[in-house]
């Protein structure tokens, strides 16, 4: 029994290195290592954003996007930028299509495809309501609105020549209808264009005008 173990021991041992070569029972190694990968909505946009720190011989990385998961439409194809082992990042900008919540990333090889990400987009948008505008004594401005994402805002007033006069950045930055007294005690009598935008983007969200009385 001793001498039949030590055989097997023996033949085990001369086959193992091969064995892991083979990568049965290791680690493989990987011919791309993605950091992140991530899909966002910007209104009429959908970026898709990833990120890799090792390539090895990848020639492209094809985008995909799904309906229900299951079924894969192609979308496009981003060339990558060639073995490295350094941080590379890569974007592709699709238009928005509220059927497909869906995307993936595949990566072109001399081998085949591989399978990178699967993931579900995030929608970024918001909308942003001005129920009502009301100057109030010509001291203050009330604003009533509402925003339907928790998003941080900013609000811009601009004189009828186009200068900025104010800026404030919103004190409600979560979903909900809120109403917001603004001093406006140093504005001249005028017409004004209240602007809200969406800091994230910088993007113009809602506007209103109003005027302040002699």
């Amino acid at each position: 029994m001793k001498k039949s173990l030590l055989v097997f021991t023996s033949i085990f041992s001369f086959f193992l290195p091969s064995f892991l070569i083979a990568g049965g029972g290791g680690t493989e190694d990987p011919s791309v290592n993605l950091i992140h990968a991530e899909g966002k909505i910007f209104y009429h946009d959908v970026l898709i954003q990833w990120s890799t720190e090792l390539e090895k011989n990848q020639f492209e990385f094809l985008i995909e996007r799904s309906k229900d998961n299951k079924e894969w439409f192609i979308r496009g194809k981003v060339k990558a930028n060639g073995p490295s082992t350094k941080h590379s990042e890569y974007s592709y900008k699709d238009v928005r299509d509220d059927q497909y919540k869906f995307y993936r990333i595949r990566s072109i090889e001399a081998g085949g495809m591989k399978m990178l990400k699967e993931f579900e987009l995030e929608n970024y948008s918001i909308n942003v309501n001005l129920t009502n505008v009301i100057v109030a004594n010509a001291k203050r401005l009330v604003i009533d609105y509402s925003i339907d994402q928790d998003q941080e805002i900013l609000l811009r007033i601009y004189n009828k020549i186009g200068e900025q006069v104010e800026t404030r950045l919103m004190p409600f930055n979560t979903a909900g209808n809120y109403i917001f007294h603004l001093d406006i005690n140093h504005l001249k009598p005028g017409n004004y264009l209240l602007v809200v935008t969406q800091t994230l983007l910088d993007k113009s969200v809602a506007e209103k005008q109003f005027t302040v009385e002699k």
